[in-house]
């Protein structure tokens, strides 16, 4: 019996990696919905069986797997089986000793970093760091949010789109003085949390589809989706990121080295940049002209990958081969490619560091085509016994390793910082420090201070990015009124967060919210599966091979396409088998489920990429600036035509006969507050003149208050 259809049947909606919202523990204070989380822990020694060992799972039904326990939140578990593969399922549909097994297993797992009482002092910190520098500066701090311009704010920025009607109005409604800080502990434990973190991680580390001629990287993004769905650790995720072995199509964390396999100081550039904030792209080919970087330093930095080969050029002569072969009465030369190509990349360490210098090296301090020594770098305020730095470079095949361990110590002098500053421009819209890439001297930071503090904090919440947001989320800076951004952000004190445009993805995650409710935030796009049998040895790259890849894929029932690539990836119809949870809607050719669950990137001529989404080939290239084509979409394009005509919004809103109820439910569904006097007896007047209900979804789609975040 092939384990995927084993839990298969166990599924329903829940089966969406999105609803796997924790790992680590639960920490204290944070609501949840499901009541059996809120049950009394189980006594680990009343369970038999070793909790963090294998252990059989038994569906109701009777069906079995052995697998290890992960995790438990919200009503799902996941497990991992031995091939590393995770998999969720509801704890309903398990057996009722199994379901106190997994209960007892999470009840043994250590708490979250940071109790609500924690958060709150950290919060209370950094305001008192921010109101200082207001002080200091004369500023004076912007007023409070309402309520309506919190709830819909907390939305955009945790789960990455605006709150339906019903949902903006359980918070308007609400009575608590807790209500925020409950509200932020839901969202942040919610489907939609994934989803938006995917998205925001996508752009940072240019995840695509496609590495070229067909082989695909889905086994990456499930895997980055993974990690992000049970919080693991930001230093955890990304040691796991640099030393991953093996091939595309078997180690999902491998696809990250390996975006860059065929051209590995790119990548190092790249990583460098991501990870670090180290400007270092101009030192590829010379020595750096506006920052400390050398061309030494960069080689001598990009030697800890030297003894690494991601990608196998005599395996990927043979899938070609093979591919223009004229004995394929069964697929094309895609199907060929889509099953074999990604075996040619594959992560592995050699016994010898192969890197030279260039053969044009124009420096004194090293011989041209020398051999690239490994040596870490150091930035000016480094200490000198910094514990990061005690690393091992004496055999090649680990160095890779050791450069990991340095990069993601707690005391790594840029590491912690980087990642801080990324995730307080998430949440403020501005970074501490401008631009993100480039953290070589803190001291040119907004405010010094509060780089640091965000830093430290990054630290004691032991890098789970999740509690940080926690953090910045509670401050009465972030829940104050918005501004505009300045053109120097020097100047800017953080006197509440920059007024913003909505992301690409925001945008669209927002219209699917307004056409079909929050039922996309259950489906989830599940392709790697088809990746999963496609390991295959150099020597076995034959027909052979082929046909018995087909015939097990055609027992499991996946289905490869072998029309080409261009027919293929415009058919929206192609992928909505491929979804857990339920299948999207498709309307007007679209496919309504969230950016995270679409291609990555989308096509160029879709809503996301006219809106700004990054095309995936540079860091951080996405951008929220205005067009024309956004203008059209929004005015006559099948964007207006899925939200004016039957669509969620449309159905709740008509619901109720009076027209000024019908106003205030629009009102809600597309900007989470209520019509104003002024503008409830407008719209009156307007429906009396002859326009309809759609007509005014039609204007409030279109809107500057709906596109923006407030």
């Amino acid at each position: 019996m092939k384990s995927h259809t084993f839990w298969f049947n166990l599924t329903l909606i829940a089966t969406s990696v999105a609803l796997v919202t924790a790992s680590l523990g639960k920490s204290k204070g944070k609501a949840s919905k499901n009541p059996a989380d809120k049950e009394q822990p189980i006594p680990a020694d009343s369970i038999p069986g070793d909790l963090n060992g294998w252990h059989v799972w038994t569906a109701s039904s009777g069906q079995k797997l052995e697998a290890k326990f992960k995790t438990l939140e919200n009503g799902i578990v996941t497990v991992e089986e031995k091939d590393k593969k995770q998999l969720r399922f509801a704890l309903s549909r398990l057996s009722e000793g199994d379901q106190q097994f997994a209960k007892a297993c999470q009840s043994a797992r250590p708490l979250a970093p940071m109790s609500q009482a924690v958060i709150h002092q950290a919060a209370a910190r950094l305001d008192e760091t921010i109101n200082a520098s207001l002080k200091r500066n004369s500023v004076a701090a912007n007023p409070p949010t309402t309520d309506a311009q919190f709830v819909r704010r907390l939305y955009l920025d945790t789960i990455g789109r605006i709150p339906t009607e019903q949902e903006a109005q359980a918070f308007l409604t609400d009575p608590s003085s807790a209500k925020r800080a409950t509200l932020i502990n839901t969202l942040l434990n919610s489907p939609g949390y994934t989803m938006n973190l995917f998205n925001w991680l996508a752009d940072m580390l240019r995840v695509k589809d496609d590495y070229g001629k067909g082989t695909k990287a889905f086994l990456y993004e499930d895997w980055l989706k993974d990690q992000i769905a049970m919080n693991v650790p930001w230093d955890v995720m990304v040691r796991e990121m640099l030393t991953a072995d093996g091939k595309l199509n078997v180690n999902g964390a491998s696809g990250f080295l390996l975006r860059d396999a065929q051209m590995p100081l790119d990548g190092v550039s790249n990583l460098l940049t991501t990870f670090l904030g180290a400007n270092v792209s101009c030192a590829q080919c010379h020595d750096h002209p506006f920052a400390d970087w050398t061309q030494r330093d960069f080689y001598s930095m990009a030697a800890f990958f030297g003894a690494t080969d991601g990608f196998h050029e005599d395996v990927y002569r043979k899938t070609r081969k093979l591919a223009k072969s004229e004995e394929l009465p069964r697929m094309g030369k895609y199907v060929v490619n889509q099953l074999l190509s990604a075996n040619a990349y594959n992560l592995v360490d050699l016994p010898t560091n192969h890197l030279k210098f260039p053969a044009d090296y124009k420096y004194q301090d090293v011989k041209p085509s020398a051999p690239a020594v490994p040596e870490l770098i150091r930035w000016s305020d480094t200490a000198k016994e910094n514990p990061a730095y005690k690393v091992t470079l004496s055999q090649p095949s680990q160095l890779r390793n050791q450069f990991a361990a340095w990069m993601v110590h707690p005391e790594n002098p840029r590491f912690a910082a980087s990642i801080a500053n990324r995730v307080w421009k998430k949440v403020f819209g501005l970074a501490v420090q401008e631009p993100v890439s480039d953290l070589d001297d803190p001291s040119a930071a907004s405010n010094p201070e509060l780089l640091a503090q965000i830093t430290t904090y990054m630290k004691q919440a032991k890098f789970d990015l999740r509690e940080f947001q926690r953090i910045l989320f509670n401050t009465a800076a972030y829940q104050r009124q918005a501004s505009q951004a300045p053109e120097d952000p020097k100047t800017w004190r953080f006197q509440g967060p920059t007024l913003r445009r909505m992301t690409a993805e925001q945008a669209w995650d927002s219209i699917v919210t307004l056409a079909a409710g929050d039922e996309a935030d259950h489906l989830l796009l599940c392709r790697s599966e088809n990746l999963q049998n496609t390991d295959v040895p150099a020597d076995a790259i034959n027909l052979v091979t082929v046909n018995k890849l087909m015939d097990e894929m055609e027992e499991n029932g996946i289905s490869l396409k072998g029309k080409g690539r261009k027919k293929g990836g415009k058919n929206p119809k192609a992928t909505v088998d491929l979804y857990e949870g339920g299948k999207p809607q498709i309307r007007s050719g679209l496919v309504l489920a969230r950016a995270s669950e679409l291609p990555q990137p989308a096509p160029e001529n879709h809503f996301l990429r006219l809106f700004g989404q990054s095309d995936r080939l540079v860091s951080d290239t996405n951008t929220n600036d205005g067009s024309v084509p956004q203008l059209l979409q929004l005015m006559n394009g099948p964007v207006q035509e899925i939200i004016t005509h039957n669509s969620a919004v449309m159905a709740a809103a008509t619901r109720t006969k009076a027209p000024a109820d019908q106003i205030s439910s629009l009102y809600f569904s597309f900007l989470a507050r209520p019509p104003s006097a002024d503008e409830s007896a407008k719209a009156l007047a307007a429906l009396k003149g002859g326009l309809g209900i759609p007509d005014l979804a039609w204007v409030l789609l279109n809107s500057r208050e709906f596109l923006f975040v407030p």
